[in-house]
């Protein structure tokens, strides 16, 4: 169940997908402005490619992982009503992701809890993204060439972010004309 009131404890969102720094999206764009980056984290599950984005299903063995970034939001109650309606897909009839608690492990700093969106629909094991890394299955399935700049992954200040994501627009499948001018 979704709190009506996120306190500081529930300020904590990890993303996995379109969210992240390196997808170009308007609803990605406001988090990273609502939000600043805590590090690279993952969860247990298996993430499968659902063609325009990701979904998040719980894991069924031990070690399974899916990658992603950790934020922290400036106003959870805020933020996360506004991320509530993209991820449910406020245009269609179901709801395509809800979002639940998870834990997120950071590298040798730990672990925390988190919430996270997770599919709700079914899956086909033949999308199922190895290794749980949509960045680099979206490097790879639609041939984007990666710079040196983005062979080691860096935390850094959210303002930052736009400077060093791949250009993929998320909603056009193709990199945009601003995004190649401002690489």
């Amino acid at each position: 169940m979704i709190a009506s009131r996120p306190s500081a404890r529930d300020s904590l969102l990890f993303v996995y997908g379109t969210l992240r720094a390196f997808v170009a999206t308007a609803a990605g764009d406001r988090l990273r402005r609502q939000s600043s980056l805590v590090a690279r984290a993952k969860v247990a599950g298996r993430l499968y490619d659902l063609g325009r984005y990701p979904g998040l299903a719980p894991s069924r063995r031990p070690g399974e992982w899916v990658i992603g970034e950790l934020y922290r939001l400036a106003s959870p109650h805020f933020t996360l009503r506004a991320l509530d309606l993209y991820e449910s897909g406020a245009w269609s009839v179901r709801t395509r992701f809800r979002r639940e608690r998870a834990t997120a492990y950071i590298g040798s700093r730990g672990r925390r809890r988190v919430w996270v969106y997770r599919f709700v629909g079914p899956v086909r094991a033949e999308h199922r993204i190895a290794g749980g890394d949509y960045e680099r299955h979206i490097v790879r399935a639609r041939g984007i060439r990666r710079t040196p700049a983005l062979k080691a992954w860096q935390p850094r200040p959210a303002a930052a972010h736009g400077l060093n994501r791949v250009v993929y627009n998320a909603a056009l499948e193709r990199p945009s004309a601003r995004e190649w001018r401002n690489w």
